[in-house]
């Protein structure tokens, strides 16, 4: 026994000698143990500071003390950056399972991201690949679901990719923001060309990427094709800038997960899940009497406003009560179908105004496609329904989100804003 812990003591001062000669630079470590099975994988900003944490005798615990009697070594890779690092941290997990990376089979929290067969594959984020058929690939487990969805948001930017379910006729929103390549649009060659590059990327192999990206660009210019090479370069100068400058900024995080928050709300009491919260839409209606009554849509993209998409609607017919004008709005929103869908409806109000919407969205027979919340002003409290067979069964009542409060705040500012307009010009002509 005394043999057995003496020859523990002294791997972990190995282990602890190591670590001095690791990098100050970004990277993956993986603890192996005697046979050189791996049996952690994880990722640094700083390699030496974050594996001297495991030496820390009052910052470990049980699951971490049972890594060191097992460890024989550290290894470590290198890389260029953060992003990179949390790229290749995924891949190998994915590749070496390993046994103190939690039971990762049967745990539905980790995140994976994957591509559909179809001749335009979508880009979907699930969280059980193994019992999904109809994927064509798939890449994770990623430790952080947040990073990961802050890893899209970022890279649709360099390569724009479909994530839609259906094909509209003057293309979805994120085509005419230039990050959807629009499938009518769009060969199936070029389109293959997206799939790949962003497979490679996801996959944690940058270094294929750069270089295949190099090569097409090299081949293009060769071919005086010019555009096409200019596409090749500026995805090059995209991708070292991505590289360079991402960071986790806390308040992005927070953001994601406030929205993990709602997805998770809109799964147990709505049977919905929408795997990720691209766009919320707040409503509210603004009135002073029935003289001049009107209703406003503020838009969250990836949880930040995008006022571009903001829009104004004056009440038709006569004046019934807040809750039909809003039932009014959001009928005559959801009739603009090249407008995309929002994963999310968050209306400022309670029951009623929730009811209201919850009639304009099955009109549309769009009930179990986009998820339904309100807002009380008073209480400051999430109203949601609870729909069972497109019917509202009950209400459940919880805190709020800063998020959800902002969303609904900035309807509320902009339907003001509106409404007095509208108000001045009648009172002066």
């Amino acid at each position: 026994m005394d043999r057995q812990v003496s020859g523990q003591a002294m791997i972990k001062r190995v282990l602890k000698v190591t670590v001095k000669k690791l990098p100050q630079k970004p990277g993956v470590y993986l603890f192996r143990d005697l046979h050189d099975k791996v049996l952690y994988v994880g990722k640094a900003i700083n390699l030496q500071k974050r594996v001297k944490n495991y030496f820390s005798e009052n910052k470990v615990d049980f699951k971490t003390k049972r890594l060191l009697e097992n460890a024989d070594k550290v290894d470590f890779i290198e890389t260029k950056s953060e992003l990179e690092s949390l790229l290749l941290e995924a891949r190998l997990i994915k590749q070496y399972r390993p046994r103190y990376n939690i039971r990762l089979k049967d745990d539905k929290r980790y995140l994976y991201a994957g591509f559909t067969k179809e001749p335009f594959p979508r880009l979907v984020l699930l969280r059980q690949p193994e019992k999904e058929p109809g994927l064509l690939n798939w890449f994770g487990p990623f430790p952080s679901s947040y990073a990961l969805k802050e890893i899209l948001r970022l890279v649709r930017r360099i390569f724009p990719h479909r994530t839609c379910q259906k094909m509209l006729a003057g293309g979805c929103l994120y085509y005419h923001l230039g990050l959807c390549p629009g499938m009518c649009r769009e060969s199936v060659k070029n389109y293959g060309r997206t799939v790949k590059n962003l497979s490679l990327l996801l996959g944690g192999q940058t270094d294929q990427l750069v270089r295949l990206l190099t090569k097409r660009m090299q081949q293009a210019a060769t071919a005086e094709k010019y555009e096409t090479a200019a596409v090749s370069k500026r995805q090059l100068q995209l991708m070292a800038r991505l590289w360079q400058n991402y960071r986790r900024f806390p308040e992005t995080e927070k953001i994601i997960k406030q929205l993990e928050t709602v997805r998770q709300l809109l799964v147990c009491w709505q049977g919905f899940d929408p795997l990720l919260i691209h766009r919320l839409e707040a409503y509210d209606i603004a009135n002073l009497g029935k003289d001049v009554v009107v209703g406003a849509m503020t838009v969250l993209l990836e949880g930040e406003p995008d006022n571009q998409q903001y829009r104004q609607f004056k009440i038709r017919g006569e004046f019934q009560g807040d809750p039909p004008a809003l039932r009014q709005v959001i009928s005559r929103r959801l009739h603009h179908r090249r407008w995309v869908y929002p994963q999310v409806i968050l209306v400022d109000g309670g029951k009623g105004q929730v009811a209201a919407a919850f009639q304009a969205l099955a009109e549309k027979k769009l009930i179990g496609q986009i998820g339904l919340i309100g807002l009380a002003k008073q209480e400051e409290v999430l109203v949601i329904p609870r729909i069972d067979q497109e019917k509202i069964v009950s209400w459940k009542l919880v805190a709020s989100l800063p998020i959800l409060q902002q969303a609904r705040d900035e309807a509320h500012r902009f339907a003001q804003r509106y409404y007095k307009k509208l108000h001045r010009r009648i009172t002066f002509d």
